[in-house]
């Protein structure tokens, strides 16, 4: 009956007149044919939607839809093909095309036809190199005499990799007709005074006065997550060959062996506890000795953690002498999950562990921080205390500096 609802939605979709229309080639050296395309809308921060599905044939596919909003985040899914690709930006009117490589490692395929996607692989493809670079000169600089010409030379050359990503994130913000590529610069700008980041937001506020996704920028209308989208993304997980991320509520009596946990709250003392981290070996947030960790919970799947995961790194740079981030994903796939690492270019600079259903810990720690919905954080303080919740976007820099002014 579940299938049957879950096709009919489908075909009422594709029965609606289309607004939009994706193209998509199977790259070669794949075969795809006879496999079920799926394309996903995602929207309000953390609601989502199907919108087509189509039969591949030839190793093609074409998507025709009825866009519900001016402009989505989107997904495209092969049934049984554990690589997506998720950080399109479609909007009504368009008709987009792009080829499906499951061995592409990047947030951001080429697409042609859709401004906004196009828009946002070129800024993402140049803020990748220089942010390699920087890393680079991070590092040798590290390495160098204090005080030295080396020094001063890599410190310079630094300053200007940093105005560089400045001035990319400057002009893409200026020029965009997307709010979510403006969100996405808006978070790169993160190291402009408040007093300026301010003023961005409330710019791209103006400019977007009714957009459904100001929710991203704002994060004042996020309400919780409806069980229509809870139902969305575990089809979609299943759908990839994963568990459901949100199990079906069940309404039988409680099992007496299993008692319920208390959640933490703010200004609770968190207890130890140990994840396996990419190469199996269990690692402890205890064991990350700076004045501040943030245990941040994610997963390679969802898109507003993506969207986070730029702002969380720069942050964790700058604060490095401060900042642990001690990164949770809630993925069941590991490949997946180590790919998403891979591609956001965070594996060297935040502490990666999974929790999977198969740990015997999993529903006690999902009780204890009570995960419904992700991303979800907590920032503990040099003795393990909750000293905020849910800090996102520029939220967290503010914090910390709040902190070390006390």
């Amino acid at each position: 009956m579940k299938n049957s609802l879950f096709v009919f939605a489908l075909l009422f979709s594709a029965c609606t007149q289309p607004n939009f229309t994706l193209d998509m080639t199977i790259a070669d050296g794949h075969d795809f044919d006879g496999h079920q395309a799926y394309l996903l809308g995602y929207y309000d921060t953390n609601s989502a939607t199907w919108l087509d599905s189509v039969r591949i044939t030839d190793n093609r596919a074409t998507f025709r839809t009825k866009m519900p909003y001016p402009e989505m985040l989107c997904e495209v899914i092969i049934e049984d093909c554990p690589t997506s690709f998720q950080q399109f930006r479609f909007a009504r009117g368009e008709r987009a095309s792009f080829v499906f490589d499951p061995d592409m490692q990047t947030l951001y395929p080429e697409v042609d036809g859709s401004d906004a996607s196009e828009e946002v692989a070129g800024y993402w493809s140049g803020l990748r190199a220089a942010m390699r670079e920087q890393r680079e000169l991070r590092m040798a600089l590290a390495n160098a005499e204090p005080g030295s010409d080396r020094a001063e030379e890599l410190g310079r050359k630094s300053e200007q990799v940093s105005a560089d990503i400045r001035s990319r994130s400057i002009n893409l913000l200026l020029g965009t007709k997307s709010l979510i590529n403006a969100f996405l610069a808006y978070n790169m700008l993160f190291d402009l005074p408040a007093d300026s980041l301010a003023k961005i937001k409330d710019e791209i506020l103006r400019r977007w006065p009714d957009d459904v996704n100001r929710s991203m920028l704002t994060g004042d209308s996020i309400g919780d997550m409806t069980l229509r989208t809870k139902a969305v993304l575990n089809r979609r997980a299943v759908l990839m060959g994963d568990l459901p991320p949100y199990p079906i509520e069940s309404h039988s009596e409680p099992n007496a062996a299993e008692p319920e946990t208390e959640r933490y709250a703010l200004n609770d003392v968190v207890a130890d506890f140990s994840l396996p981290d990419r190469e199996g070996r269990e690692t402890s947030w205890r064991g990350l000795r700076t004045p501040y960790v943030l245990i941040d919970f994610w997963a390679s799947w969802c898109v507003p953690c993506r969207e986070e995961m730029p702002g969380l790194l720069a942050a964790a740079r700058d604060y490095e002498k401060t900042l642990a981030v001690y990164a949770v994903s809630v993925d069941e796939n590991l490949n997946r999950w180590k790919q998403a690492v891979e591609a956001d270019g965070s594996g060297t600079v935040l502490t990666h562990v999974i929790l999977r259903e198969d740990n015997p810990d999993y529903n006690r720690l999902f009780r204890l921080f009570g995960i419904e919905t992700i991303p979800h954080n907590f920032l503990l303080d040099a003795d393990g205390k909750i000293v905020a919740v849910d800090l996102r976007g520029d939220a967290l820099r503010s914090k910390l500096e709040e902190l070390q002014r006390e």
